[in-house]
């Protein structure tokens, strides 16, 4: 249960609330990921909730720009593009340290923030203002900024989206993009931020829905169910220890071509700790067993990736 993240709505009703109550019960879910759009309600269910949980969950948010993105009453910060003309970077470390603040008075305690994609691509239907810009030093410089803001007031971050989304002319929230660069291009744009801020300890990874041929030779596997970049890339050859989560699994780009429970049990193969907003948490950790049983994982894969996840909790407080 600790490898999953469900979505909490408060505009869903409270048939949904109390699904999400009853996973919360009955999974040992690892966390929810704040969505739409009461703020007062989604604090009472969360105090609830912690309470009633063996181990405390954690609590994300796609805070790129504050809480606004999702809580429509909230403060609304610059978008990153905006940051990225900043030529002090110590504005946006302030910036991000109030977002942090902001995240803790909600519960919150990881920011699916920030975006590290360098935006090549003008026409890019997802990235765009999102991004710090097309260079990638700019990139790196603004993303540490942020992170350091957010990892100092001891809000998670996660870079986003592994191995990179800025060249891309498909929504994921859509369809599955395909970034067709070759392997120098990759290293020299793509990867560069990843690799960068990876040593700078930057707490999480989200990995992206994407096909990149160069980085995986089996046709249309996106990224976030890729063996080859997740494990190969991104922990062996990169030597990245930290959180590994998926993108949102009820994008189109995978939840067109895959069940619920079933792609989650795919992302956890490949090499994720967390899968994020998952839709199939019961399938999921039945597959997941399966697996283990059948030897195409080992047991000791799952409990690394729980050590990791409850270390995480306890160097946040959550204990």
């Amino acid at each position: 249960g600790q490898l999953f993240i469900v979505a909490l709505y408060t505009n869903k009703g409270e048939e949904y609330i109390q699904n999400v109550r009853n996973l919360v019960q009955n999974e040992q879910l690892g966390g929810l990921i704040l969505m739409q759009d009461d703020a007062e309600r989604e604090i009472n269910l969360l105090n609830e909730f912690q309470k009633t949980t063996k181990v405390p969950m954690m609590i994300g948010m796609d805070a790129e720009w504050g809480l606004f993105q999702r809580i429509p009453s909230a403060h609304k910060f610059p978008w990153a593009m905006t940051l990225g003309a900043i030529q002090d970077k110590k504005l946006i470390y302030e910036m991000a340290a109030k977002i942090a603040q902001d995240s803790k008075r909600m519960g919150i305690n990881w920011d699916f923030a920030p975006v590290v994609d360098v935006n090549t691509n003008p026409n890019n239907p997802i990235i765009g203002n999102r991004s710090f810009g097309s260079e990638v030093d700019n990139v790196v410089k603004s993303a540490t900024a942020y992170s350091n803001g957010l990892q100092d007031q001891n809000i998670l971050a996660a870079i986003k989206h592994f191995p990179g989304h800025g060249d891309t002319s498909t929504d994921s929230h859509l369809d599955l993009p395909v970034v067709s660069h070759n392997l120098e291009r990759l290293n020299a744009i793509e990867l560069a931020p990843f690799k960068a801020l990876m040593d700078k300890n930057v707490g999480g990874v989200m990995i992206a829905h994407l096909y990149v041929p160069a980085l995986e030779s089996e046709k249309e596997i996106p990224a976030s169910l890729s063996k080859k970049i997740i494990t190969e890339i991104l922990k062996e050859k990169y030597g990245y220890k930290g959180l590994i989560i998926t993108d949102a699994l009820n994008m189109g780009a995978v939840a067109k071509r895959y069940k619920p429970g079933e792609v989650d049990a795919l992302a956890f193969k490949a090499g994720n700790d967390i899968m994020l907003f998952s839709d199939g948490v019961k399938e999921g950790k039945r597959l997941i067993q399966k697996a283990i049983d059948d030897k195409e994982i080992s047991q000791n894969r799952v409990e690394e990736s729980v050590k990791k996840i409850l270390l995480t909790k306890y160097f946040l407080g959550l204990n």
